[in-house]
């Protein structure tokens, strides 16, 4: 019996690795500069947290409330468990192994810049939400999943179809941004570190585990 092997990737092209390596050097200066000046929101923080606050009861704020528990770490468990069983369902270990590295990844690489920078979360939050406000949590969450999948799946799908697969993972990801500022638990920048984060770990796992299989086919 032959035995069944994930579909052989497109492949992770150098430029994306390097717009990858580029997106994690931003997010931690940014993070650098933010420890140095303690944290304080910029102006375009201040700008986007007046204009897209939700009012307490909106629908807006149910919305987002949904999102959030949706994208707390229950929810993206739940849901990379789910992709992870179809992924090795559907013949395609590597592929979960992919999904699960990211995911693995970024939770320490958030979780980590959270503990060394220690930035406040805005006072007026819609609802509760501990720890640090750099980078977001959700947003990096958002983008793990949504793009290793994008990534994974995209791999053996049509051109249309992968640039659908994409477009969705962005839309779910600027989704998931804006429920996190309307909700006034974190600033802009701390969902475009976290979405810039999540995606890089998204990319350079996938590209980790195409050197190993190179290596194995060798």
């Amino acid at each position: 019996m032959i035995k069944a092997r994930s579909p052989r990737p497109r492949g992770i092209s150098g430029g994306a690795i390097g717009c990858a390596w580029l997106a994690i050097a931003v997010v931690v200066a940014f993070g650098v500069f933010l420890l140095i000046g303690g944290g304080d929101p910029t102006s375009l923080d201040t700008a986007w947290h007046d204009a897209v606050g939700a009012e307490r009861g909106s629908f807006a704020a149910v919305l987002a409330t949904d999102l959030a528990g949706i994208g707390g770490w229950i929810g993206v468990t739940t849901c990379g468990l789910i992709a992870c069983a179809g992924l090795f369902a559907a013949r395609r270990p590597r592929d979960a192994g992919i999904l699960i590295t990211a995911l693995v990844l970024g939770v320490a690489a958030s979780e980590l810049l959270k503990l060394l920078i220690g930035r406040q979360r805005p006072a007026d939050m819609l609802i509760h939400a501990a720890g640090s406000s750099y980078p977001s949590g959700h947003s990096l969450s958002a983008a793990t999943l949504a793009v290793t999948l994008a990534i994974v799946l995209a791999r053996t799908a049509p051109p249309p179809i992968a640039k659908l697969l994409f477009a969705a993972a962005a839309s779910w990801v600027l989704l998931m941004m804006w429920s996190r500022t309307a909700l006034h638990v974190h600033w802009l920048t701390d969902t475009l570190g976290g979405a810039l984060l999540g995606t890089a770990v998204a990319v350079l796992s996938a590209a980790a585990w195409q050197r190993r299989e190179r290596r194995i086919d060798a």
